[in-house]
């Protein structure tokens, strides 16, 4: 391989991974792991070799490709992308946005990845130029595109509450516009370049910054209601509280039995909920987190519970518990540790 065919690889797939490596380097909690990263590069895999199959047959029936490129393929490759970003944040494995902005971000990479190795082979014959607008450019754009449509989604999870398709239509949508902009040259390919490799950096900087200032406010705060929940079940207090008030409610429609085991539950999920954080507050110092024997046993209490209480039984003691995705996401997050 000649130094110039070497140069042409590096630039053409190098640059989107030092960027997704920079992302995950400077997350301070360390909540994806390797392995999380590497399963969104392969759904990027797996979204740019459909989009390839879906755009060679549209360009085979279309007589203006140019309309397409601009408006078609960024719609049909960001539904593309964002499905598994999509599927990352409705099933709470990811709750911050930090957290979403590199799992969008990797599965733009991965995307990126196929679709410069196959330009690579169509496009031989190029200068070196191509590939560094390509690398820095292209690629970081479908990273970045992907990454702000999924912090998007959890910002308005956040802030406004929102779930289901009002929740994610909105960053779709801005990762379509961008992508289409992008497309459209509206600046050069160097400009486009420019402002890729400036502005995002820039964007991530701010997420960053409010990602980790909203958990931290959140751990502090949440922390504190859960020991406080506690201690005021273990001493008795609990039935002078609202929560107590509502469960003791409860009383002609469940049998005790029932009763005590939403108790237990109720317990169970506060202390694995303070157990998550208290893990966190250990990452955040850089401190590793030693697996837990008894952990996996605690878990499978919990599903014991929820299956004995029943689906009528859960819905009715759900007021009681926390099931906010990022609580929902501590779940996730202890079963993924376990081991």
């Amino acid at each position: 391989m000649s130094l110039d065919q070497a140069l042409r690889i590096a630039f053409a797939l190098l640059p989107v991974l030092m960027f997704l490596a920079a992302l995950r380097v400077l997350d301070s909690y360390k909540l994806v792991s390797l392995q999380t990263v590497g399963t969104a590069l392969a759904a990027g895999f797996v979204a740019a070799a459909l989009c390839y199959g879906i755009n060679t047959l549209v360009f085979r029936h279309i007589h203006d490709p140019d309309l397409y490129i601009h408006f078609g393929a960024p719609v049909v490759e960001e539904l593309a992308k964002g499905a598994f970003w999509i599927f990352l944040i409705a099933t709470a494995r990811v709750a911050f946005m930090v957290d979403s902005a590199i799992c969008g971000f990797g599965i733009g990479a991965g995307f990126a990845l196929v679709e410069n190795v196959l330009y690579l082979q169509a496009l031989t014959g190029r200068g070196l130029g191509v590939w560094v607008l390509r690398g820095f450019g292209t690629a970081v754009m479908h990273g970045g595109a992907a990454a702000i449509g999924a912090f998007i989604s959890v910002y308005l999870s956040e802030s406004r509450q929102w779930r289901g398709v009002r929740q994610f239509a909105p960053g779709l949508i801005v990762a379509m516009l961008l992508h289409s902009l992008f497309n459209q040259g509206v600046l050069s390919p160097a400009g486009s370049t420019v402002a890729t490799v400036i502005g995002l950096p820039l964007i991530f900087m701010a997420v960053f910054y409010f990602s980790e200032r909203s958990l931290r406010h959140w751990l502090s705060g949440k922390l504190d209601q859960d020991i406080d929940m506690i201690s005021m079940i273990a001493s008795g207090e609990f039935r002078q509280t609202r929560q107590g008030a509502y469960l003791m409610s409860l009383n002609d429609a469940f049998p005790p039995e029932v009763r005590g085991d939403m108790l237990t539950l109720l317990h169970l999920t506060l202390e694995l909920s303070a157990r998550a954080k208290g893990d966190l507050l250990l990452r955040e110092v850089g401190l590793e987190v030693p697996p837990d024997p008894a952990l996996e046993g605690h878990l499978r209490e919990l599903r014991y519970l929820e299956k004995s209480i029943g689906p009528t039984g859960m819905l009715a003691i759900r007021p009681l518990l926390s099931q906010t995705p990022r609580d929902l996401w501590e779940i996730h997050q202890l079963g993924a540790n376990r081991n």
